[in-house]
């Protein structure tokens, strides 16, 4: 027999054992725009600092957050508006609420003013 015979015969014994490649498929992108921000997601976005200056929190348009304390390390998670309502879980698993009242978010007997604003596209500007 050949060699070339034997050949063919080992590569249709071999494309039986060893299953074809799997096809590939193409990247699946989802090109759609995020929906517009609701009036009272873009009234809490920024950075908010409580009245004694210990904490500072960052609220950033996609629906994530990120809190410093003075000398303490920082940490994130995500955030919910509802109206005037906001609803936080951070990335540990605590969750706590809060609620916006005449330009003050108040969580309990905290409150915090905004020092910086982030209109929808990001740019961020002085309230002052």
């Amino acid at each position: 027999m050949p060699f070339s015979q034997v050949f063919q015969s080992l590569g249709a014994i071999a494309s039986i054992i060893v299953p074809a490649k799997p096809s590939v498929r193409p990247l699946e992108i989802d090109l759609e725009l995020p929906e517009p921000l609701s009036k009272a997601e873009r009234a809490v976005l920024g950075r908010w600092v409580s009245e004694d200056g210990a904490i500072r929190l960052d609220l950033r348009p996609n629906g994530r957050f990120g809190k410093q304390r003075d000398q303490a390390p920082g940490h994130g998670g995500r955030y919910e508006v509802d109206a005037s309502q906001l609803y936080f879980e951070s990335d540990a698993g605590h969750v706590w609420s809060g609620e916006l009242r005449r330009g003050q978010l108040a969580f309990g007997e905290k409150r915090f003013r905004r020092t910086l604003q982030l209109d929808p596209v990001g740019l961020i500007r002085s309230d002052r």
